[in-house]
């Protein structure tokens, strides 16, 4: 993901990236989107297909944020808050066993 000062830009791959995220929530769903062999392999996603949600708008926020902290854990990304460093890698303990 190519970074131009303080924007981060993100490609077609990254936004397959995050969408295979943020709709799995569990472990074994997340492992399925890293596996080429799989179908569900993030490359796969067709961004062009329509999606629609049935979650409560609360699940769907929790999933959004799920997605985006470890998509910029698996970067290198460092979260800071009024001076203090938050480290990403608890993210990974936001999907489900």
């Amino acid at each position: 993901m190519p970074s131009l000062g303080n924007k981060i830009t993100l490609s077609e791959s990254d936004l397959k990236e995050l969408f295979a995220l943020f709709t799995s929530v569990t472990k074994y769903e997340k492992r399925r989107i890293y596996d080429p062999a799989n179908d569900d392999h993030f490359l796969k996603t067709n961004l062009a297909e329509e999606y629609s949600l049935t979650e409560e708008k609360r699940e769907y926020a929790l999933d959004a944020w799920r997605a985006v902290l470890y998509f910029l854990h698996l970067r290198g990304y460092k979260l800071t808050r009024i001076d203090e460093e938050i480290d990403l890698s608890f993210s990974e303990d936001e999907f489900i066993d």
